[in-house]
């Protein structure tokens, strides 16, 4: 379990996703829309749905390569 969090919005390109994930030494981000939980994104979804497939990280929304649904506990 990690007490910080980091999020990004669903609308938020790949590339911010990889930012924040490097800035804080993290392996995921959750995708968050006002505070719900819609999916998360690992270091290897970028792989497998970004890398690997050539796409730009810079034009590619997190909804778009997210895992979903998000299974969370209170």
């Amino acid at each position: 379990m990690k007490r910080d969090v980091y999020t990004v919005s669903p609308d938020d390109t790949v590339m911010k996703a990889i930012k924040i994930m490097n800035k804080y030494h993290v392996g995921s981000v959750i995708v968050a829309k006002n505070w719900d939980a819609l999916g998360i994104i690992t270091e290897r979804d970028i792989l497998k749905r970004v890398v690997v497939k050539r796409k730009n990280v810079d034009k590619v929304l997190c909804r778009n390569i997210m895992s979903k649904p998000l299974v969370t506990i209170e």
